[in-house]
This record gives C-alpha cells, sequence and structure tokens, in this order.
C-alpha cells in the first residue's frame, strides 16, 4: 500500500491559544444603518459601560456585563441615537436570559437627503466622486460605464441624477439572465500533488507576501461504530504543551482540515508531538501524521437538515461589468438549490463590500430561511466606488463570520466569496485577514472563491490557499461566456468549463449530501455526476514525473467533492469496509494512457 504523500502547513499564529471552551450565553448588538451597512465606531452604552463596535458592526454583552443594566443606547456620529427601550419587542430586555440572542438596532443618518427614493450619502461630495473615478486602474472599463458606477449613489445636482439613474437602470436591464457566466473549478484538494509546484514553483513569491502557506496537511476522518461519518464537530490540532495550533468542524463527510505552520510569522518553534482533540477526547501524539488520520466516537447516526449559504461579493466599481449577471445567477441559484439537496431546509444571506473610501464598507443580510429577503436585499445592489485595486476583503469575512448567525449544527456552512481584486498586503490588513481565515475554519464555513476579471497571480495564490484553509473549492470565471473583461487562465494542468450557474448548484449539493441513517432511505450523494469528479492527475504529469505511482493495480480514491482522500496499492475493498465511513466514493486507475472511474456506494 503506498501512502499518500499529504504536504500540511499551518502555524502557531494559535501557538498562543489554548483550547477554547464553549462561549457563554450572551446578547450580540449588531448596528447598522438603514441601508444595512454595518457600522464601526458605533457606541453601545450598556449602563456606565461604552462600547465600540468593529468592522463586523458587533459588540458581544455577556450577562455579567448586562447585570443591573435596564437600558441599552447606541450612538454613531452623523447618526440619530437610539435607546433600546424604545423597540416594542424588547420591552423585556430587563432581565434579560438568553443563549446567544442578537439585537439588531438600525440607526437613521441625521440630514439623510434622498433622490426618486435613493439615499444620497451627506459625507461625499463631488470631487471624492471624481477622485475615486480617476485612481480607478481598470483602464478596460469604458468611459460611460465608470462614470455610471463612480457617481451613482454620490451626492450631485438633482438634474445629473436623473441621467445617471436611467444609466444604471438600462444597464441593469440589458438582457441580463441566469446561466450565461462559463467558469473552471480549480479543487487543489482534488489534485493534491500539484500544490507543491504552486507553492514552490509557480507562486512562491507570493507565499511571502501573504504570509499564508497551506503545506504541513492533517485530515482527520470521525466517524461512529457502525461507520456513518459525523459532521459539525470540532476538531483541534494540539502540541504536546496543549496549545491550540488550529481548530476546525467535520463536514458532510465527516472530514475536517487541519494545518500545521498556516500562518507565517507566527512559528512558536518546533513541536516533535501533535494531539488531537475531537469533540472533547484527546487522540495519542504517535497516532497522528500528515495523511489521514481515522476518529471514532460511540454514537448514534444522527444529522440534521440545515444548510447555510452565505453570498459575499465585491461591489465596487471594477465589478460593474459582471455584478448584474452575478446577481441573476445567485437569485436562480438560490431558487435551485432546495431542490438539488432533496428538500433541505436552506438559510441563505449575503454581504456586499466595497472599500474604507467608499460610501459603506459592509452591508449585512443575515442568514435567513425567507428567500425572498436573500433576493431583495442582492437585487439592490449597484457597483460603485472602490477607488484602487485593493478592496475590503477582510472586513467582509469579518462580518460574514461574525454577523450573519450561523447554525452551529447545521451539516453544511458555505460562503461564497465573489470578487476580482485582493485585500492591500500591509500588517494589519493581513493580521485582519488571517484572523478571519482562522475563524471561518473554526465555524466550519468553507469558503469558495468566485474569481471575476481583474484578478493577477497574486490574488489567485491567495484566494486557492484560503479555500485549501477552510476545506473548499475554487471557482474561475472565464472567458467563454464573452461578459465583462479578460478574466485571469487559473494555473493548472486542466480545467472544464461549465456554467457558473450549475457549478453553484452542484457545490452546494456536494457539500451538503451526508447519507441517510437507514439504508431503505438512499444515499442523497449519488445525485452527484461524475462525470465532474476530476482526475488527481493530468497525462502529462504521469507521463513526465516517474515518482508518482500509476498503472494498473494502483487506485487513486477520492471522495464526492473529488477530494483525493488516498491512494492505495492491490485489493482496496477490503480497506473501504474497515477504515472509511458510510458514503459515495470514486475510485481511479490509470492504464495506458486511459483514465479509469469507478463509483462506490459504501
Amino acid at each position: 500500500m503506498i501512502a499518500m504523500a499529504f504536504a500540511g502547513m499551518l502555524n502557531g499564529h494559535a501557538c498562543i491559544r489554548k483550547a477554547q471552551k464553549a462561549m457563554p450565553s450572551s446578547l450580540t448588538i449588531l448596528v447598522m444603518d438603514t441601508t444595512q451597512a454595518l457600522l464601526n465606531g458605533a457606541q453601545v452604552t450598556a449602563g456606565k459601560t461604552v462600547y465600540t463596535t468593529s468592522f463586523d458592526g458587533r459588540v458581544v454583552l455577556k450577562p455579567e456585563q448586562l447585570n443591573g443594566v435596564n437600558r441599552l443606547q447606541v450612538a454613531c456620529e452623523g447618526y440619530k441615537s437610539l435607546k433600546v427601550q424604545e423597540f416594542k419587542e424588547f420591552k423585556e430586555f430587563k432581565g434579560f436570559k438568553v443563549n446567544d440572542s442578537t439585537l439588531i438596532v438600525r440607526l437613521v443618518p441625521t440630514g439623510e437627503k434622498t433622490h426618486n427614493g435613493r439615499i444620497l450619502s451627506p459625507r461625499r461630495t463631488t470631487d471624492d466622486v471624481f477622485y475615486s473615478l480617476s485612481a480607478e486602474p481598470r483602464a478596460a472599463m469604458s468611459e460611460k460605464m465608470a462614470v455610471t458606477m463612480a457617481v451613482a449613489d454620490a451626492a450631485v445636482p438633482e438634474e445629473m441624477a436623473e441621467e445617471m439613474e436611467s444609466m444604471v437602470v438600462g444597464y441593469a436591464s440589458n438582457n441580463i439572465e441566469a446561466g450565461k457566466l462559463t467558469a473552471g473549478e480549480v479543487n487543489d484538494f482534488a489534485k493534491w500533488y500539484f500544490w507543491p509546484k504552486i507553492l514552490d514553483e509557480t507562486h512562491a513569491q507570493f507565499v511571502k507576501t501573504w504570509r499564508i502557506e497551506p503545506r504541513h496537511r492533517y485530515t482527520v476522518q470521525v466517524m461512529n461504530k457502525d461507520g456513518y461519518p459525523i459532521a459539525s464537530r470540532a476538531v483541534s490540532l494540539l502540541d504536546n504543551s496543549g496549545n491550540t495550533l488550529f481548530q476546525a468542524v467535520t463536514d458532510n463527510t465527516g472530514k475536517a482540515e487541519l494545518w500545521y505552520q498556516l500562518i507565517g510569522n507566527h512559528l512558536c518553534g518546533k513541536h516533535a508531538d501533535f494531539y488531537l482533540l475531537v469533540d472533547g477526547q484527546k487522540q495519542k501524539a504517535k497516532d497522528v501524521y500528515e495523511g489521514l488520520n481515522t476518529f471514532v466516537l460511540d454514537e448514534p447516526c444522527e444529522h440534521g437538515d440545515e444548510v447555510d449559504v452565505m453570498f459575499v461579493f465585491d461591489a465596487t466599481g471594477s465589478m460593474g461589468d459582471e455584478l448584474r449577471y452575478l446577481q441573476a445567477e445567485m437569485k436562480d441559484v438560490i431558487a435551485r438549490a432546495s431542490d438539488a439537496t432533496g428538500g433541505l431546509n436552506i438559510r441563505t444571506g449575503a454581504v456586499v463590500y466595497r472599500d474604507h473610501s467608499d460610501e459603506y464598507i459592509t452591508r449585512l443580510s443575515r442568514l435567513t430561511d425567507d428567500i425572498k429577503t436573500t433576493q431583495a436585499f442582492i437585487d439592490k445592489q449597484e457597483a460603485n466606488g472602490g477607488g484602487d485595486y485593493e478592496e475590503a476583503v477582510p472586513e467582509a469575512l469579518m462580518a460574514a463570520m461574525n454577523s450573519a448567525g450561523w447554525n452551529e449544527s447545521a451539516r453544511a456552512r458555505i460562503a461564497f466569496l465573489i470578487l476580482d481584486a485582493p485585500c492591500h498586503t500591509d500588517s494589519a490588513t493581513l493580521a485582519l485577514l488571517h484572523e478571519q481565515v482562522l475563524n471561518a475554519a473554526a465555524l466550519g464555513v468553507r469558503i469558495v472563491p468566485v474569481v471575476c476579471s481583474g484578478l493577477g497571480e497574486s490574488g489567485e495564490y491567495l484566494l486557492r490557499s484560503i479555500a485549501l484553509a477552510t476545506n473548499s473549492t475554487s471557482f474561475f470565471l472565464t472567458d467563454d461566456s464573452g461578459i465583462g473583461h479578460t478574466h485571469l487562465k487559473p494555473t493548472t494542468d486542466s480545467l472544464k468549463v461549465e456554467h457558473l450557474n450549475d457549478m453553484l448548484v452542484r457545490t452546494i449539493v456536494e457539500f451538503s449530501a451526508m447519507v441517510a441513517c437507514t439504508p431503505s432511505s438512499g444515499i442523497h450523494a449519488d445525485r452527484v455526476d461524475e462525470q465532474f469528479i476530476p482526475n488527481p492527475f493530468s497525462q502529462s504529469d504521469l507521463e513526465a514525473d516517474p515518482t508518482i505511482p500509476h498503472g494498473e493495480g494502483i487506485h487513486y480514491l477520492v471522495d464526492v467533492s473529488g477530494k483525493l482522500i488516498s491512494i492505495y496499492e492491490g485489493d482496496i475493498d477490503g480497506y473501504l469496509r474497515y477504515t472509511l465511513p458510510h458514503g459515495v466514493y470514486f475510485v481511479k486507475t490509470y492504464i495506458q494512457g486511459k483514465w479509469y472511474t469507478k463509483k462506490i456506494l459504501l
């Protein structure tokens, strides 16, 4: 049997942290304005203590901080202050006893002016707008489109507003429909042997830029004694001193991806031994290695039917060439997803973001089972602002991770990150980015980047690394649709072009499909079309690299998402029965220049 060469990665940004306990009962105060923009720097006064919101627009208060507090007051410069006791639904706020409740406070701007029902920000001027326009680096954007997207929401003379309104509406209604965008998937878990080439050759310079390095990988498979996968269980990688090095949550197949030395410049020295902490149970260090680590819990087979899906997208001016198409795609995907997953309870939400110099940084529509709420929020967004290439990606992730209201017991938590530019690379921005990537992994939120026109190789490396760190995959829009400007061709051995719409739906299915606890109920995962399961290597790689085993008797085992689990030599059936949980798997074999695929229901 040939062991799989897992190269991993992670680091000790978390070296200073001990294993965390579950959060106590708390009240989250979420502060936003009337456009659902999250307010950074808002002051929440509880008794005599003042708390300040961050980029995620929130303050979290524990019961002891609310002891003796009869009312809350929320204030922010440029907005009318508000007392919580004025909300009828919180008239019994005194004596508060709940678990992780969220109080949403919406502040109304002072001196707010409107034109045709649209809010015109009092904080922007025409000088700001045209400075933003002149700084826009995307020369390929047409002059008309640049003006439309740069000034659509600005405070401008009334006679100009009507003309701009017609320009935006005319663009939005110009033959926009779902199913037109094309894309290709790059699943680096499916072709793990190709990833070292990215790290050490083609994108080596960007490892230092972003200080994130997916190299040392520890995969944990959690199942019960009857062989059923256990989803949504916390898994941690610990050093021999008990420090938490990385935290993750098992996915719908019962697997979690843990990384050592993921984030650069936070090393705590070398660690001779590692431990796994799975649902509070500790595994011996000698049993932990880079590869597949199996953990069995004495629990019944049971899982809920909840799935959380967030859409996080860049709404700056440079996204104007594709944003309306993406809005149509997201609406259609939301409508199809429930049927495609066999009637699972899918909650949806969205975050839109721009940058620090814009009218807002992030807007949020929290996760809800009312699909119409998410669709309405997405529909009313417009591309505007930006000013420079980099955008507020870490702040968007912060809002999505902390303020969306994720269901910790859901079988899948997915965040589609739709963008055409990365963030800045200063130390403060990178620290926030790293924190939110680690936060996503610890919450079990799988970030799926959807790369639009304009992104370069540096951003490609960052987004593929984020996908790996959160146990996910990456999508890249292509030029095949004829929509938008030139798209980056990702560095990979082969790229299958599909409709983005189908890819999004298929990913929701793959990330939420679970084996039924009773055989008569069937296996949901067999809806996955095996034609989309990628081969782990290209023919040229196999022929050029003699170190990659292949041929008759060599089997590559992948799961429903195409993730390469291991490589086996000889009889694979016995190993499958006693080592892996029930589910759908694919065995791929390369013989004499051809790939063969066998589907297995275990």
